[in-house]
């Protein structure tokens, strides 16, 4: 390569570098209407978690400005019996209003109380059937941070109990996808602000700190994406999920090296072949003269 040729081009990896901003790959923007809110009081009592994840998920994109989940979780309910609706019963009420692809819930919370510990288990599975038979694709489920204040001594033990079989039904549930979360991390060393002096429920400040690490947490997972792999787009080389000067790169030295392996993403004019005219393609594309790819 002439000296001068190689300048330009260094200069030209530069720029793109500096000037170009890179793709990220978000989640997906959802309808309200398919994201279903069932559980008990630690939801219900003020719906505060609920409002919280709708403001984050509008904040990232994700749900429209004017657009909310539907929230039917309902105070001092079960999983198993109980007053009317219970969880069961709430998810029912959803799927009859209409279709349910995410489902965030708690639930167990009551029946600790009222020391049926086996038969929530045994509901939750029941209930996660009922979910993959409607056709639920995902649901995120919290459990509950410590009880404080006189009902520790009684609640705690049967919360203790329970939560590993929550856990497992949900770790273990593949249609729909489960995931578990488990709030007292976040709650730890915060109880005093976190929980109101029934020893609880959340106060204001615990269920923003609930809902944010809940966002946190459903981000990581990508609980709201169709795919949390991307699909590989003509001009990006190395599979990486932008199209920049690092491709650039890439192509030329394809090009140069004389490569014979047929790359179908390094083809920008779909021409079946790769020469200097992709390499034409791609300077075009980086500095926004192209638009599309491939270019034909």
């Amino acid at each position: 390569m002439k000296k001068s040729n190689f300048i330009t081009f260094l200069l030209l990896v530069a720029l793109i570098t500096l000037c170009i901003p890179t793709t990220s790959f978000a989640a997906s923007t959802v309808s309200g209407s398919e994201v279903l809110i069932i559980g008990d009081s630690f939801l219900a009592l003020s719906h505060d978690i609920t409002k919280r994840l709708e403001q984050n998920a509008k904040n990232d994109g994700v749900l429209a400005s004017n657009d909310q989940f539907r929230d039917l979780s309902v105070s001092g309910t079960m999983l198993s019996g109980g007053i009317s609706p219970n969880i069961p019963q709430q998810f029912q009420n959803g799927v009859n209003a209409g279709k349910v692809k995410y489902v965030i819930m708690d639930g167990g919370g009551n029946d600790c109380i009222a020391g049926n510990v086996n038969n929530a288990a045994a509901a939750a599975r029941t209930l996660f059937e009922q979910m993959g038979k409607s056709g639920v694709v995902k649901v995120f489920y919290m459990f509950y941070p410590d009880a404080q204040g006189g009902l520790a001594g009684m609640l705690n033990p049967n919360l203790n109990a329970l939560r590993p079989q929550i856990q497992s039904i949900v770790t273990n549930s593949t249609s729909p996808k489960g995931y578990f979360f488990d709030l007292r991390p976040t709650f730890e060393g915060k109880y005093s602000s976190y929980i109101l002096s029934d020893g609880i429920h959340p106060t204001l400040a615990g269920s923003n700190a609930a809902a944010d690490a809940i966002w946190a947490e459903m981000k990581k997972i990508g609980f709201f994406e169709t795919s949390t792999t991307p699909t590989q787009k003509v001009g990006d080389c190395n599979n990486d999920g932008n199209i920049d000067a690092i491709d650039f790169s890439l192509l030329k030295q394809y090009i140069m090296n004389g490569s014979t392996t047929y790359d179908k993403y390094m083809d920008l004019n779909a021409d079946n072949t790769i020469n200097a005219l992709d390499f034409a393609i791609m300077k075009k594309y980086l500095l926004g003269m192209v638009s599309t790819l491939p270019s034909v």
